[in-house]
């Protein structure tokens, strides 16, 4: 998958048939309606997905924005495994944020002279003060013989998927609602760094995720699987939270893979979160910590 940061130049603009446009974030069912095509699918390696780097909240107005379900090497992971064949994120900046849509759609005629079809969500807009949208661009495809491929939303239990529904389920750990409108489970990416080494001492040593991925469950023990870039998977308990017993101020997501052995260090990892366990607690010795993480461990092997 080639991935560029600027509209200008493309390397493989010519090969672009099919073009995405949105942000995405958790590339969820109704974002792969959206991307991939409805019941004639469209060749994924012909499709190039145009997206922001940063979410425009972060710029136009910071205080509103939204915690990223999926950060951009996240995004970019999942587009990847749909072998999407190019994807462009586009820095969103003072500059973006104030350009006409009349201005935008010309980049893409500059970019994309081989375009297809062009697919938006519903209500999808664009340009200054979000003034372009789905009609104006209709009326640029037709000018251009492009079809416009803008689908009904795709519904879960009767309602429309979104983003911000989504978030609501995370952080209210409602996880079987939150894999229905993913279309696949939970899980945070990114790699892993170095911790205090508390686990290994204990007896159950952890990967500390370092992940650009915002939007969490609430914080506790939950039972899990751990997806390696070698393929390999592990059954795993996750401790997502601070470290009550050592004093810790951190909140970030912990795995303890079971059956691995080795060193994790700099990898890069998918952590998939299946069912919480039990809230964080804090306990009287360490002793008594590594009590209860064995019958957590014990837990996630019944499961």
């Amino acid at each position: 998958m080639i991935v560029v940061d600027s509209l200008s130049p493309s390397p493989s603009g010519k090969a672009v048939r099919h073009l995405a446009l949105g942000f995405f974030d958790g590339l969820h069912l109704g974002h792969r309606r959206v991307i991939l095509g409805g019941q004639t699918p469209r060749a994924p390696a012909h499709t190039a997905v145009l997206t922001f780097r940063d979410h425009p909240l972060s710029v136009l107005h910071p205080e509103k924005h939204p915690l990223l379900i999926t950060g951009l090497p996240h995004k970019l992971r999942i587009l990847e495994r749909w072998q999407i064949g190019m994807v462009i994120a586009l820095p969103f900046d003072a500059h973006r944020s104030r350009q006409e849509p009349g201005e935008f759609l010309g980049e893409l005629a500059l970019v994309f002279p081989s375009l297809q079809t062009i697919s938006v969500g519903p209500n999808w807009r664009f340009g200054k003060n979000r003034s372009g949208d789905v009609a104006m661009l209709g009326r640029w495809c037709h000018d251009r013989k492009i079809l416009l491929d803008n689908p009904e939303p795709v519904l879960f239990a009767g309602e429309r998927i979104s983003s911000s529904r989504i978030r609501s389920a995370i952080t209210a750990s409602q996880l079987g609602d939150t894999a229905g409108m993913l279309g696949r489970p939970f899980t945070l990416f990114g790699t892993v760094g170095a911790g205090a080494g508390r686990g290994a001492g204990l007896g159950f040593a952890t990967a500390n995720l370092k992940t650009e991925d915002e939007c969490l469950p609430p914080d506790g023990v939950y039972t899990g699987r751990v997806y390696l870039d070698d393929g390999k998977n592990f059954p795993a308990a996750i401790n997502l939270g601070t470290q009550p017993t050592f004093g810790g101020q951190d909140r970030h997501p912990e795995a303890h893979l079971i059956g691995f052995t080795g060193t994790l260090s700099g990898q890069k990892m998918d952590v998939e979160f299946s069912k919480f366990l039990r809230p964080i607690q804090k306990f009287d010795s360490a002793q008594a910590l590594a009590a209860q993480i064995q019958k957590d461990v014990d837990a996630v092997i019944k499961l």
